[in-house]
């Protein structure tokens, strides 16, 4: 990946949309931006190739959005986090098409919604939140996990729970990668 973006910082001045004093801070930018945007490329391709384009879909965007402001575990090498968030956004997909109790991710998300206000936001060690930036976050974090919530229940409403499912399940996975980190704070507490 820093080769892709070693080429595309050196496109960017050779067409003078960049000056060359601030490589550094634009190959960070696209470094980053890549890393966000690889793994819901391969998992959007996944989806679309075994027919599940629009659940890859229902699950991604509402974990990204989410994600954003509720934080949460991340790995420390993006070669891991890569192989990490296509793995689990995949597994997500097939505990989806292969649960037949749909009834089964409605406990699931009363848990990962409790979860996910009580404990959001989540510092990051890569980058720390002021104490406007926490209050902002949690603000932001309750308001999205109201509206998927109400996207989920329009979607049972109209009849759509296999659908509703996979919203539920990006909400489940947003409190998954949130625990690490609590339960690693408990501990240090203790």
């Amino acid at each position: 990946m820093n080769q892709i973006v070693s080429l595309l910082s050196r496109w960017l001045i050779k067409h003078n949309a960049i000056a060359p004093s601030d490589r550094e801070l634009y190959e960070y930018a696209l470094y980053s931006f890549l890393l966000s945007l690889t793994p819901l490329i391969i998992f959007l391709v996944i989806s679309g190739v075994i027919g599940m384009f629009w659940e890859g879909m229902l699950i991604v965007f509402p974990f990204m959005v989410l994600r954003k402001f509720a934080g949460g575990f991340h790995a420390k090498h993006a070669f891991v986090c890569l192989i990490v968030s296509t793995g689990l956004l995949a597994l997500c997909l097939y505990v989806v098409a292969h649960i037949s109790n749909k009834w089964f991710f409605d406990g699931l998300l009363v848990v990962a919604v409790i979860n996910i206000i009580i404990h959001s936001p989540i510092d990051s060690e890569n980058r720390r939140l002021s104490e406007t930036e926490k209050e902002q976050y949690s603000w932001m974090t309750r308001f999205l996990v109201i509206v998927i919530m109400m996207f989920y229940v329009m979607l049972i409403i109209v009849r759509l729970r296999y659908y509703a499912s996979c919203v539920a399940i990006s909400l489940c996975l947003s409190a998954l990668l949130q625990l690490p980190c609590v339960l690693r704070l408990k501990w240090q507490k203790d």
